[in-house]
């Protein structure tokens, strides 16, 4: 114990032209593990009937309000409360105003909205019914957009080269970045193949339009949380943790929060 004191004073003794972290902060990423459990049943609950007169087969419209609604509090409760981003502050987080929490709650509202208007309109050219089932359509779109752009949403800068960066170049990524990618495309990709199933002749109840798509989105998001749990809070503390110094500790959590090049993080450890 003495000794990893003596390590900690010396690091924080060192280079001054570098931000330091606080001491509660050496980790890539805050302690938001309720985060992905409240995703996780969210996700769940949503796809639970809260009762047997309500379910997607004959009120796909109702059900689906249910299952939106669900997600859209979930993701609200956390914008408020600022704790959704993978973030490492340099320096001790400053409260945010009552008014900042409410623009963030109305941004991602707003935002969300316009992506599903998007979707919507993307469904359709895939060959969503056109001349009806215009509220099944939406609110399809709703619930994707919630599942897999709602949390790009929340933890990308509002900038194209932001999200160009994290959803389409190969380059390697931030933390927040493997975020918001993985559950991007394990959503779309998901919805996307489920909808195979839409036009074979096995003439299932599930089969009609949009359970599929909206299915598959909800189970893509399900594996897209085990994929960021595992990229985005396993293996980042793992390698924190095997850090031989202090020193190359705080490079590495620079480096994943997107705040440190690499190149230069590589030079500096």
């Amino acid at each position: 114990m003495e000794s990893r004191l003596h390590v900690n004073a010396a690091s924080e003794g060192g280079s001054s032209s570098s931000p330091q972290l606080p001491d509660h902060k050496l980790y890539p990423i805050d302690a938001n593990g309720i985060q992905l459990m409240l995703g996780g049943m969210a996700s769940a609950i949503a796809l639970v009937s809260p009762r047997k007169s309500l379910n997607i087969y004959d009120s796909p419209v109702k059900y689906l309000t249910v299952t939106a609604t669900v997600l859209f509090l979930y993701y609200a409760i956390l914008a408020f409360a600022g704790i959704y981003c993978f973030k490492v502050p340099t320096t001790r987080r400053k409260s945010m105003s009552t008014g900042a929490r409410i623009a963030a709650v109305l941004y991602m509202g707003v935002a969300t909205v316009v992506a599903s208007l998007a979707i919507s309109l993307g469904l359709v050219l895939f060959g969503a019914p056109l001349a009806s089932q215009h509220a099944e359509t939406f609110m399809a779109a709703l619930n994707m957009a919630l599942l897999g752009v709602t949390p790009a949403i929340l933890t990308l800068k509002p900038s194209t080269e932001a999200w160009v960066k994290a959803l389409l170049s190969g380059e390697s990524k931030s933390v927040p970045e493997l975020w918001a990618a993985g559950l991007f495309w394990s959503t779309f990709v998901a919805s996307w193949s489920a909808a195979y199933f839409i036009p074979l002749d096995w003439d299932r109840p599930w089969q009609k339009w949009p359970i599929p798509t909206v299915g598959g989105a909800f189970l893509g998001n399900l594996a897209g949380l085990l994929y960021v749990l595992l990229c985005c809070f396993v293996l980042p503390l793992a390698r924190a943790d095997y850090a031989e110094t202090e020193h190359s500790k705080r490079t590495m959590v620079r480096e994943l929060s997107g705040s440190l090049p690499q190149s230069t993080a590589k030079k500096e450890m």
